[in-house]
């Protein structure tokens, strides 16, 4: 006759390695337990793992979401940014966009979430007279860009809808989806899709593509390219869609390197 022993404790570690472990953790489950739930799916004492969220929560390196589970915290992307910003991991990314760049003939760049809101991480310009001027740093809508559409599919149901159900739908432009039943359908065909697009719902005239930069359930971000139509429609730019993902599926080799 055989029992099911319930599975043993993780070993007791060091505090500082307890800290790594939970951040590594949130890093790659970001809002998909409570700080209860987290103990558990980390197979960690309650009472310790309690304790140290609620510090980390305090310092400001995690925090709660709406639904309270555990999500990284303003200090804790503020370190993950800048360690992206590193200069030898900005100068590789940057040497892809630009290849990326030239061989659609349109700007491309990377985007990260930040609150309800996606901000412009990185950018490439291309040369042409005619330009759509969102500076590095710019912060944009969820709901009315490529990158916001595709990040917002890729949430789980119940996340997605609590964001859905709090944010204020902005007009921007005559084609911006302000009613939520019609956003929602956009993003089930952008979740079957795999990639996001903008076609004039943000800046009237500009089409715009997003690819994820992701592997194994990470997600580092959200390669785009954007353009005005009168050069390169949705439908054109859809078709650069190959070159995007290879040049994403670089980004995350790069990323992911040992050295």
């Amino acid at each position: 006759m055989t029992t099911n022993k319930p599975a043993a404790r993780k070993e007791k570690g060091s505090t500082i390695e307890r800290v790594l472990q939970i951040l590594s953790f949130i890093s790659e489950h970001e809002g998909l337990y409570d700080q209860h739930e987290l103990a558990e799916a980390m197979n960690l004492p309650k009472l310790a793992t309690g304790k140290l969220v609620a510090q980390l929560k305090t310092l400001g390196i995690l925090r709660e979401n709406m639904l309270r589970k555990i999500i990284a915290g303003p200090e804790f992307r503020q370190m993950a940014l800048a360690v992206l910003r590193n200069k030898v991991f900005a100068s590789q990314r940057t040497a892809v966009l630009e290849k990326l760049s030239a061989q659609i003939g349109e700007t491309c760049g990377v985007s990260v979430p930040n609150g309800i809101e996606m901000l412009y991480f990185e950018r490439v310009q291309t040369n042409w007279p005619l330009q759509i001027n969102l500076p590095i740093g710019s912060s944009v809508p969820l709901a009315a860009t490529a990158s916001g559409k595709l990040y917002l599919a890729t949430l789980p149901d119940h996340v997605r809808q609590v964001i859905l159900d709090n944010i204020a739908l902005e007009v921007f432009t005559a084609h911006t989806l302000v009613e939520k039943a019609q956003l929602e359908q956009e993003l089930k065909t952008v979740q079957a899709l795999g990639y996001g697009r903008d076609n004039g719902e943000f800046i009237d005239g500009m089409a715009a593509v997003s690819v994820p930069i992701a592997r194994d359930g990470l997600t580092l971000g959200y390669l785009f390219c954007h353009s005005p139509m009168v050069r390169q429609s949705l439908m054109d730019l859809e078709s650069h869609l190959p070159a995007m993902r290879e040049a994403a599926d670089e980004i995350m080799d790069l990323m992911m390197a040992d050295g």
